[in-house]
């Protein structure tokens, strides 16, 4: 039997029940089986009848727009649509999507509009990563900073990565690992993997995961949000804005703390498979990469004069430049692999010491074996391709990667070759300008951790690219541990 009755023939629908514990655990249920099998876009996703359990007949000409931030808020929309439940979002704030110290502003429900389709394309004009830049406390926000436990940490919690990128919580494995759905300003959507290629920011910003926030409506029709400390895992501790963590006699990073801290009882980790799952992501991003770099070349951005200077922040710029280079996303490249470097380094030293928290029972000599194999299979099997100046398919090994890391070109105006860290061929086109950019740019392509604030000057980053070579670090390994 309804509890609620807000709306009429004129909004997008009318709200028949409060939210509800049950309806957190459904929504959280739909969130997975939507995206258990992903995809291309979300609009892909909600015709999907095999996906979709909330699919009827309407939705076999239903289309939406969802980047990042858009995301999280159009599912969460859409659901409170076919469950009849109320739905009232921040439709604008004060502050940016890098600014400190922004506030909610104004809000709009679902009885602002005539169709759910036009509330989908409200929120795509107006949300953008900052709607979940927040400081930690702050009330009336749609999310809050969630507690780090298996409860809480579901399927449709959001991730909010404070250099500007926000995604979906798709599934939680029972050994801690935790997967996204993440938007692009394409539309598309990919897959992720949680790892350090995801900063958290701090309690300032509001970065790391985040719960939505309970709202009801009361007897006069109005929309309350609940508070702070009367939502459900509010992280009133802060402990996601810790530096460091310790567990167990370990010492861990925040990405390690919340796998250890997500894993089922006991669940230790098996190094080998998360050795895998590590590459695995790090081939996803690099499919990734090829995209945005085809969609550069598509458009001639390449042919194209170079300007006369870059942007005062090449992370978080407009137009052209942000829409077709990609220092943020070669940036995170680089974290991965400096994470699957540091796992190996820290792992095989750990089951020296002959205590560990891994699920392995052999030696250093065997395990370091056993990572050389998956990576020898993996650097020869996971293959990217791209299309050369001249129209010739070039194909790379993940071992091709590791020599050119810091030679991929995140600027959309040099050619196909140089993107792809090429420096020797001939079939680049690219003048002696481009060149001096080129050469101009090495300490920003050394950076691993970007900044979205900083005037990302020519001398921004540091002068030597640190070594985080995978394949080399195996080889010396193997020497050391030779049986």
């Amino acid at each position: 039997m309804p509890d609620l009755n807000l709306g009429n023939a004129s909004t997008a629908w009318i709200a028949q029940h409060q939210w509800n514990d049950s309806y957190e655990v459904e929504f959280s249920r739909w969130i997975e089986q939507l995206f258990a099998k992903k995809g291309p876009t979300l609009t892909a996703c909600l015709r999907n009848q095999a996906a979709n359990s909330l699919y009827s007949d309407e939705d076999k000409n239903l289309s939406v727009f969802s980047d990042c931030a858009d995301l999280p808020y159009v599912v969460r929309a859409y659901f409170c649509y076919k469950k009849k439940l109320p739905f009232s979002f921040n439709v604008s704030i004060a502050g940016g999507r890098y600014t400190s110290g922004n506030t909610p502003g104004s809000r709009r429900s679902f009885m602002n509009y005539a169709k759910f389709s036009l509330l989908a394309k409200a929120i795509s004009n107006s949300v953008h990563s900052g709607f979940f830049r927040y400081f930690w406390t702050t009330e009336k926000t749609d999310t809050y900073l969630a507690e780090i436990n298996r409860e809480s940490i579901v399927p449709g919690v959001v991730y909010y990565d404070a250099n500007g990128h926000v995604l979906v919580v798709s599934k939680v494995d029972a050994d801690g690992t935790v997967w996204f759905v993440d938007g692009h300003p394409d539309n598309s959507l990919t897959s992720k993997r949680f790892g350090e290629s995801l900063s958290r920011g701090s309690c300032k910003t509001g970065g790391g995961f985040r719960r939505w926030r309970p709202q009801t409506v009361d007897s006069s029709g109005s929309f309350v949000l609940t508070s702070n400390k009367n939502s459900a895992f509010f992280d009133a501790g802060q402990s996601q804005c810790q530096s460091n963590y310790r567990v167990d006699g370990f010492d861990l990073n925040y990405h390690q703390w919340v796998k250890r801290r997500l894993a089922s009882g006991n669940v230790r980790i098996d190094p080998t498979k998360e050795l895998t799952q590590q590459l695995t992501a790090l081939h996803e991003a690099l499919k990734e990469r090829v995209d945005a770099v085809d969609a550069a070349v598509a458009k001639d951005i390449h042919t194209k004069a170079h300007p006369t200077s870059l942007p005062y922040n090449i992370y978080g710029a407009e137009g052209e430049w942000e829409s077709y280079s990609t220092p943020g996303r070669d940036a995170r490249l680089k974290a991965q692999v400096r994470e699957i470097f540091n796992f190996i380094t820290s792992s095989v030293a750990a089951v020296e010491r002959g205590n560990h928290p891994y699920l392995f029972s052999g030696s250093v000599g065997t395990l370091v074996r056993e990572y050389d194999a998956i990576w020898t299979a993996n650097s020869a099997a996971m293959r990217i391709g791209y299309t050369n100046s001249v129209g010739a398919a070039v194909s790379l090994t993940l071992s091709d990667i590791m020599d050119r890391l810091f030679k991929l070109s995140f600027d959309p105006y040099h050619c196909p070759e140089l993107r792809w860290g090429d420096t020797q061929t001939t079939s680049c086109p690219d003048g002696s300008t481009k060149r001096d950019w080129y050469n101009k740019e090495q300490r920003l392509r050394n950076v691993i951790i970007p900044d979205s604030r900083a005037n990302t000057t020519l001398d921004w980053g540091p002068q030597t690219a640190p070594d985080i070579h995978v394949g080399n670090l195996l080889r010396k390994l193997k020497q050391q541990y030779a049986a």
